[in-house]
Formats: C-alpha cells, sequence, structure tokens
C-alpha cells in the first residue's frame, strides 16, 4: 500500500473552506492509502472558540494526526503576527521533516500559506517522494490584492519562491480553473495542472435538495452571508443593502463568520441602528450548512482586484448544494460560474441600485427563487461532488505512477 503524508496548517476542527477541504483530502486518503497528517492544533480564526465541544463531534484516527502547538496567538487582525505565525509553523514542521523515520512516496501540501509548500520542497528532497500542491489560493498575488506589503524586495522575494514550488512539484491541484492561466504564464506545463474544486459530500447535497421549511405568511425573507469577514471580503456593500431595505418588513438579513474585520463589522451595523441585520459568531459547517437551508437568498462579494476575479469563494458552491439563489458583488471566474449555472445575479460595485431592484424582484418572485434554486442544485451535483473529485484525484495519482 502506498503512503502518504499531507501536510496542512488548517485542518478539522477548524472552520472555513480550507480546513473542510483538508478533511475531506484527508478522509478519502486514509481509505486509499497509509496516510498520515502533519498539522496544527486549532487556532483558525481563534484558539478560544474550539474550547467549546461542538466544535469537536466527528472522530478522527488521533494516531494518524500529527499537531504540532504555535506559540504565537492572537494574530488574526495583525499582518506581522500573522506572518510570524507562518514562519513559527514552517520551521516546526521542518523539524518534523527531520525527525520523521518513516519513508512515504507521496507528499501532499496545501497552499497557502506558501509556507506550509516550502515544508513540502524540504519534505520531498528528505524523504525521497512524489510532491503534489494543492493550490487554494495565489499567493502573494492575493495579498497585493488586500494591499499589504507591497514591498518590492518582499514580492520579489516571495514571486521568486512561488515559482519555485511550481517548477519543482510534480503535480499541482487546484481549486479554480483560472489559476491555470496564472500558473502557465510562469512556465509551468499544462499537463502536471489538474482541477479539484470544492466539493459537496452526498450526505450534504441530499440534505439541500430536501423541501425547503414552509415560511409563515408574514414572517420576512432571509438574505444571509457566511464566511469570512476578511480583507478581501468587502462586506461593506452587504450592510449598504440592509441600510438601503431597513424600512421593508418583507426582508432580514444575517450574517454568521469570522475573520479580521468581524469587530469592525459589528460595530458599523450598531452605529447605523440596522435592526433589520443580525450578526452571529462562528459555527460548525453543520449548523451554518443547517441554517442556509432555513435561508431565503445568499450574498457574496469580494474587493474589486484583478486578482480576485480568478478565484471561487467556497461559499458560493455551499449555496449552491444548499439550492439558495445567490446575488452579489464578484467578477471573473466567480461571476461566469454564478452566470453559467443560472444560479443567481452578480453587478459591480458600482451598480448597487442595480443589485437593490434585483433583490425587490427576487424578494417579490417565488416562481424566480425556486427557479434559481433547482439550477444551483443540479449544477453542484454535477460539478461539486467529493465523490467526483476523489475520482479525480485518484486518477492523477495512478498517472504519476505509471510515469515513476
Amino acid at each position: 500500500m502506498k503512503k502518504l503524508l499531507l501536510i496542512s496548517q488548517n485542518f478539522y476542527p477548524e472552520i472555513g473552506s480550507a480546513s473542510n477541504r483538508m478533511k475531506q483530502l484527508f478522509s478519502y486518503f486514509s481509505k486509499k492509502y497509509d496516510a498520515k497528517l502533519l498539522t496544527t492544533e486549532p487556532q483558525y480564526p481563534n484558539r478560544s472558540i474550539y474550547e467549546q465541544p461542538k466544535f469537536w463531534g466527528e472522530t478522527m484516527d488521533g494516531e494518524k494526526i500529527s499537531r504540532i502547538q504555535p506559540k504565537t496567538a492572537k494574530y488574526e487582525s495583525n499582518m506581522i503576527l500573522r506572518f510570524l505565525l507562518y514562519l513559527e509553523t514552517m520551521c516546526r514542521f521542518l523539524w518534523c521533516i527531520v525527525r520523521e523515520k518513516e519513508s512515504f512516496d507521496i507528499v501532499y501540501v496545501s497552499s497557502p500559506p506558501i509556507s506550509i509548500a516550502i515544508v513540502g520542497l524540504f519534505a520531498k528532497k528528505k524523504l525521497n517522494a512524489t510532491l503534489m500542491v494543492d493550490v487554494r489560493d495565489l499567493w502573494p498575488a492575493s495579498l497585493q490584492g488586500v494591499g499589504k506589503f507591497n514591498s518590492s524586495f518582499f514580492l520579489f522575494v516571495a514571486y521568486w519562491i512561488e515559482h519555485k514550488i511550481y517548477q519543482h512539484a510534480d503535480h499541482i491541484i487546484i481549486n479554480s480553473e483560472s489559476f491555470q492561466t496564472y500558473i502557465v504564464e510562469k512556465g509551468i506545463d499544462t499537463q502536471k495542472i489538474s482541477f479539484v474544486p470544492n466539493g459537496l459530500t452526498n450526505q450534504e447535497m441530499a440534505q439541500g435538495r430536501r423541501d425547503r421549511p414552509m415560511k409563515m405568511k408574514q414572517e420576512p425573507l432571509t438574505v444571509i452571508y457566511t464566511g469570512n469577514f476578511g480583507l478581501a471580503q468587502e462586506l461593506e456593500s452587504f450592510i449598504n443593502m440592509a441600510d438601503h431595505f431597513k424600512t421593508t418588513d418583507t426582508v432580514r438579513f444575517e450574517m454568521i463568520g469570522y475573520g479580521a474585520h468581524y469587530q469592525t463589522i459589528t460595530n458599523t451595523v450598531r452605529a447605523k441602528h440596522l435592526r433589520n441585520i443580525h450578526i452571529y459568531p462562528p459555527d460548525t459547517r453543520e449548523n451554518i450548512l443547517q441554517k442556509l437551508i432555513h435561508s431565503d437568498i445568499a450574498f457574496v462579494s469580494l474587493v474589486p482586484h484583478p486578482v480576485f476575479e480568478t478565484v471561487i469563494p467556497g461559499k458560493i458552491i455551499d449555496y449552491m448544494g444548499c439550492g439558495l439563489p445567490i446575488i452579489g458583488m464578484v467578477s471573473g471566474y466567480a461571476k461566469q460560474v454564478i452566470e453559467k449555472s443560472e444560479t443567481g445575479f452578480s453587478f459591480q460595485h458600482k451598480e448597487a441600485d442595480k443589485m437593490y431592484q434585483k433583490l425587490s424582484e427576487l424578494l417579490e418572485s417565488p416562481v424566480l427563487r425556486k427557479k434559481l434554486r433547482n439550477n444551483g442544485l443540479a449544477y453542484a451535483k454535477k460539478n461539486y461532488s467529493w465523490q467526483d473529485n476523489f475520482q479525480r484525484i485518484e486518477h492523477i495519482i495512478s498517472k504519476m505512477q505509471r510515469r515513476d
């Protein structure tokens, strides 16, 4: 049986798309291979929330999971502390690889942060293994997108490291098709790049396909946002939309999440006296999906910057899988997916009034909402199944073995 080492900074029970993706992959690898995981103690978005038992609802094979405990804490809104965390985690992971007594056939690393991919390069050489790099975001380009660390020296070094990682990886997995163009422009052969999107389990899809809970006649519809309140999400537009509809009794707005701007957004809503918008703290994936299923329309937004035109937020896939019409402000690949799936509407940031008009139309038309719901469910089933993803990965590994 092949032996595989997965290295990821984010893992269960942490919340967010990165953790869920690595959890699904490790569960699959554990069934197909002699798999081991190197990760951290849960700390994203902060350590304190994992003191709650609800985040530990699933049993994982602890003997196959090695966790390190970084000392750097409270890094969420401080970029310098965040980089110290990345550096510390990288060094601790490297030390684990140095001390590793087992041999492995495959090393599978998740990036960003790019520091984890550097660990993968070291592990490839030290363990004499095949290296697979799972690229979930383009880094350092995404840092430029949010206006962080624009030092020419820093960017030169970061892009040089990024290129070396792509160059020395035996195979690159991307979760957005638009990443391929960027990576190929770095001189990387398309044959060693494969698209494996984020996905939904069969159970999650089955839940989304169930009939919607009946609402009382006078009960308002819910527009919901879930996920990161971070630097890239640009949630001012969601607050402005709630402000625009504050005198409308037929709609309410909800936000559930975490991130660097969580407190800022909470303070803004309080300062504007918006009683039609409610903000909830981080919760488990299972609870979030249930909340989505009981909502009516979902919102998504990203900072208007070219780098974010290559990404598809994981929440879009979750929204589709829960049968929610989507409205928001995204461009590029995310906009293309929403339009191709015919599951919602996307606008530019200067088109707020058009977005409000479309939301009014959605609120008034159950027929339109049902049409978009069915389109999203069908598209998610066809394109975002973890079962299909596992088959893609198995095919990739089989091809790599034949080359060896």
